[in-house]
């Protein structure tokens, strides 16, 4: 039984050093990111939920989406019909 909650302790320390890490790098003002990490802090896994559940995206994050679904449409249109790449 202690393996299992040996288990879960660490899944809950990446979980919220994850969370940590994401609040710090998104640099929100002083009061909200000591509120989120107060909030994963006390209440650990359900708060880091929460956040990841609220937290929008920044502009990088909407950058990085718009540019890989531009690149798997060019990718769509070059590759033609035959998907199997024993057409060409």
């Amino acid at each position: 039984m202690s393996l299992l909650w040996i288990i879960f302790a660490g899944l809950l320390l990446v979980v919220w050093v994850g969370t940590a890490i994401d609040i710090r790098r998104r640099r929100l003002g002083v009061w909200a990111a000591a509120g989120w990490l107060l909030v994963a802090l006390l209440i650990p896994f359900i708060g880091a939920i929460v956040y990841w559940a609220l937290r929008k995206p920044d502009a990088a994050d909407r950058e990085r989406s718009y540019d890989a679904e531009q690149s798997l449409r060019a990718e769509r249109r070059d590759r033609g019909i035959d998907s199997t790449g024993l057409g060409r």
